[in-house]
């Protein structure tokens, strides 16, 4: 519904805390349905974090509690929003910034949503929570909205939430801009070479481009892979920035330069597994010389505990143009990754590793010496933001760089791995493929007839719009017939979409005619693809997979993504 039309006096003397403090949005992705552009930001367990983001000095108590609608009702006064173009546009383009609240009931759907308009000529305009009419099925702040009538607009903003009577909190203290040419900064980047590994293919991918010969260079990973934080995300990742920086450096003709970006938000190695052969190698039209794996900050789920990573790595190593593979170690806000069991595995190979971990988290706490601070590196709690970005690019040039002083024979690939890499050799059996693998897999499909028209979508190489993951697939809207699939083999995976949709239910999932598990596919909470490894044999052998809605539940949906397996 419609904000109320913000008064002339700003509550400035009330004490706030600042949402978004100059924050660059880029409204870029059209509706599904309608003629705005949009940029949207998720909240959910994200809302205290980022507040401390700004003012670490923020009690941590009161930034978590205004996470809940309730609390934030309780604590806010009213929300200030000042707009500023930072690009040359028009500086009286009004804007819509919407704030929607997560419900207990239909999630996306029934919760309220605080609409406020504004425009982009610096002002600040206030909008007191009391004139908004709320609803009752408020649970949480879930997403945050810019919306733009043009395309592609780019809008420094921020977002004040202004207190009731009785609250004291700290002001941030702003942070100098980066010397991205110090020598503090150089010597912060050199931090980031965990090892040096073996540069032989690197060396050859990189001759060839000297040589002015096709080179590719390939990004899989999450979220941060995907560029999620860079604005605009098709140009300012660290992806993008690794690319761009490769071909104007070491590429005789840099049109023979060819980039290949298969981030997706919310996924571990073990969905990279799934989709290897479609997202990087591109059903075999693509060969990259050079695979850079981000995994570091995804696999915390990852049920195998490094072995679907290992296993990954081995796909990626051992196709037949031999690209080098680079392992790249992220880094969350609180200064976690998996580094300690990824980076044995990188060893073992002798890849070459970079940590943005080793680079910026032992300076973030010192004050007197530090060379970028957490606001300034994070775009939220888990991504960067575009300088953020630009320094995960920076420690991987540097390691290209550094390779060039070294020269290896091609390594000795190891007879058994480190900790496993069983599941090297899994292809992936989608519905648009399914008729052609029949001698390998049999489906009945049962009542997952329909397709799920909203996947989850993830900007793929240069597009800044969203590409669907697995737009054709199986799915249950109703009916009570199982889908069956008869195979042999020795590892089996189900690839399922979450969804925080009413309309999704429970499916039980039996392995050989006993129960194995139950997947509520509303735990996570948004449209997001997920994996479960269902047979871990190792030996092959003939296996029925069975899934049905749960009893009580053959109205719901549920969707069934890919079916992947080892023989």
């Amino acid at each position: 519904m419609r904000g109320p039309v913000a008064p002339k006096d700003p509550t400035k003397q009330r004490a706030k805390v600042y949402f978004m403090l100059e924050d660059l949005l880029y409204a870029s992705r059209k509706e599904p349905e309608g003629e705005r552009f949009a940029e949207m930001i998720f909240l959910e367990n994200r809302v205290g974090a980022n507040l401390r983001l700004i003012c670490p000095e923020l009690p941590e108590e009161l930034a978590n509690r205004l996470q809940k609608t309730a609390d934030f009702r309780e604590i806010v006064h009213s929300i200030g929003i000042v707009a500023e173009r930072a690009d040359d546009g028009d500086a009286e383009l009004p804007i819509t910034c919407e704030l929607h609240n997560y419900a207990t009931t239909d999630r996306y759907k029934a919760g309220t949503r605080l609409v406020m308009e504004t425009c982009c000529d610096g002002a600040e305009r206030v909008f007191p929570l009391e004139e908004f009419e709320w609803k009752n099925e408020d649970d949480i702040l879930g997403t945050f909205f810019l919306f733009s009538n043009e395309p592609n607009v780019k809008v420094k903003l921020t977002v004040v939430f202004y207190l009731q009577d009785g609250y004291t909190v700290p002001e941030p203290q702003l942070d100098p801009p980066v010397d991205f040419t110090s020598d503090a900064y150089r010597e912060m980047i050199a931090r980031s070479l965990t090892s040096m590994g073996n540069t032989h293919r690197l060396r050859r991918a990189m001759e060839k481009a000297e040589r002015g010969e096709d080179v590719t260079l390939a990004f899989i990973g999450g979220s941060i892979t995907q560029g999620a934080g860079a604005k605009p995300i098709e140009s300012e990742s660290y992806c993008y920035r690794v690319f761009d920086h490769f071909r104007n450096t070491y590429a005789t003709d840099p049109e023979k330069v060819h980039f290949v970006k298969a981030g997706v938000g919310g996924t571990p190695s073990e969905f990279g597994l799934v989709r290897y052969e479609h997202d990087v190698l591109r059903n075999g039209t693509m060969e990259p010389d050079i695979v850079f794996i981000e995994f570091s900050v995804n696999d915390a789920g990852d049920e195998t505990e490094g072995v679907c990573f290992e296993s990954l790595v081995a796909k990626a190593y051992n196709q037949p143009n031999m690209p080098a593979v680079l392992l790249v170690f992220a880094v969350f806000m609180n200064d976690w990754n998996l580094q300690d069991r990824l980076a044995p595995i990188g060893s073992y190979y002798s890849l070459p590793m970079v940590s943005v971990k080793d680079a910026v988290s032992p300076q973030f706490p010192n004050a007197e010496g530090r060379v970028i601070s957490k606001r300034q590196y994070f775009y939220d709690c888990y991504h960067p933001t575009n300088d953020g970005h630009r320094v995960m690019a920076d420690c991987i040039d540097h390691l290209l760089e550094q390779s060039l002083a070294h020269v290896d024979e091609e390594p000795e690939w190891p007879k058994e791995g480190y900790l496993g890499r069983p599941y090297e050799k899994c292809y992936t059996v989608r519905r648009e493929t399914a008729e052609s693998m029949a001698d390998r897999m049999q489906i009945d499909a049962g009542s997952f007839t329909e397709t799920d028209r909203a996947p989850q979508y993830a900007e793929v190489d240069f597009d800044p719009e969203g590409t669907p993951q697995f737009p054709q697939n199986w799915m249950h809207a109703s009916g009570d017939a199982p889908f069956v699939v008869k195979t042999t083999c020795r590892n089996f995976f189900l690839t399922y979409k979450d969804s925080g949709s009413a309309e999704f239910g429970t499916a039980v999932v039996t392995v050989d005619g006993k129960p194995f598990k139950e997947i509520n596919p509303r735990d996570i909470g948004w449209d997001h693809c997920n994996t479960y490894l269902l047979v871990n044999d190792t030996a092959s052998a003939p296996h029925e997979i069975k899934i049905a809605m749960k009893d009580g539940e053959n109205d719901k949906k549920f969707t069934i993504l890919a079916l992947t397996q080892t023989d």
